[in-house]
């Protein structure tokens, strides 16, 4: 009991270690000077790449716990606080500056590169439907297709292989409007210098489909407890 506990707790920091490097990538880019652009996207590519083990980790943890007998109230425990502790680090960011820059920092202390071109304090936030919405839908739909097929593998452990090609399903179609709706348009800010700007957006973005993905798990395991 104390192992599943302990493997649920490094699971959810897993979880939020994951989506935090996927989201700090893009303020490791905002604060490329000028000239150096290239080099900051491929230095950032190298830490964003880091963040698939952590991905691969939260993952394997939560399957194993399975594999030894988790019910579906823990899987779902671990998901919706994995989720909202995600949710809750992302307003952190959006918040307080001093959050963001010591994330970033950290970013490229690790990644032997310079950082200069952060806001140290929000102030008035401005925020951007035009990121925010497809940030918030993409990052859902991709989350969910990762993290779903656990949930249904303990529901239908016998047809687990194949519903877990339905969580792919639904994770390459957030990864299309990723890459097509989201990062496009992040590149874009990218090459016109505004990116710092448009950083607030894009996380409020990801922050909302953490939530979004939290509440769905809470209401999932809600549902399952009256059962």
């Amino acid at each position: 009991m104390a192992l599943q506990t302990m493997a649920a707790f490094a699971a959810i920091l897993c979880m939020a270690i994951s989506y935090a490097i996927e989201t700090v990538s893009w303020s490791v880019r905002a604060a490329a000077p000028k000239g150096m652009i290239g080099f900051y996207v491929s230095r950032s590519n190298i830490f964003l790449y880091f963040g698939r083990f952590f991905t691969l980790a939260y993952s394997a943890l939560i399957a194993v716990g399975i594999e030894r007998g988790a019910n579906i109230h823990y899987v779902a425990t671990v998901l919706f606080c994995g989720f909202f502790s995600t949710s809750i680090l992302h307003f952190a960011m959006i918040l307080s500056g001093r959050c963001e820059r010591w994330l970033v920092g950290t970013a490229c202390r690790l990644l032997f590169i310079k950082f200069d071109n952060v806001r140290s304090s929000r102030g008035s936030i401005s925020i951007k439907g035009i990121i925010t919405l497809p940030t918030a839908t993409a990052s859902l739909l991709f989350s969910v297709g990762i993290t779903l097929p656990l949930l249904i593998a303990v529901i239908f452990p016998a047809y687990r292989l194949s519903l877990s090609y339905t969580g792919q399903i639904v994770n390459a179609a957030g990864t299309l409007l990723l890459l097509f709706l989201v990062d496009q348009r992040m590149f874009r800010s990218l090459d016109e210098g505004r990116l710092v700007e448009d950083m607030p957006s894009y996380i409020i973005g990801r922050a909302l489909a953490f939530a979004a993905a939290g509440s769905l798990y809470l209401l999932l395991y809600l549902i399952t407890m009256q059962m």
